[in-house]
């Protein structure tokens, strides 16, 4: 359990990374994204469904290690997740207007926030693994 950190800390980093990589190779996807989360209950419950089944691991694991940043980093970003999948699930009607304006002029600064992020996760991650 002792290397849940840097795991949970690589995995999510190489995710921000893709995610991130994808956006700027094809302007729009998040923004399509969400379009389609808003017009489909299917996907807005199976959204938060998802979220809420990588939160969930994400925070216990993480909790169970020994305290440090980046353990205590990561299990909140999986107190985060849960949250924001209950949040998705109850009140998405609320939410999609807040992304929309979110993404409406930024979505490629939002693109190299995740791309940074995944990179600091993956440099942290493979410098305590070695």
């Amino acid at each position: 359990m002792v290397e849940a950190p840097l795991w949970s800390a690589l995995f999510l980093g190489l995710f921000l990374f893709a995610t991130g990589l994808d956006e700027l190779r094809r302007p729009g996807q998040w923004r399509r994204m969400v379009g389609e989360i808003a017009a489909s209950p299917a996907l807005q419950m199976l959204t938060g469904l998802v979220e809420i089944g990588l939160g969930i691991p994400l925070y216990l694991c993480n909790r169970a290690a020994p305290p440090d940043l980046l353990a205590t980093l990561m299990m909140v970003l999986g107190g985060f997740m849960i949250v924001e999948a209950l949040a998705i699930t109850a009140f998405t009607d609320r939410l999609v207007p807040f992304w929309r304006w979110a993404l409406s002029s930024g979505a490629r600064g939002w693109a190299f926030v995740s791309l940074l992020g995944g990179v600091v996760l993956i440099g942290i991650a493979l410098f305590r693994f070695f």
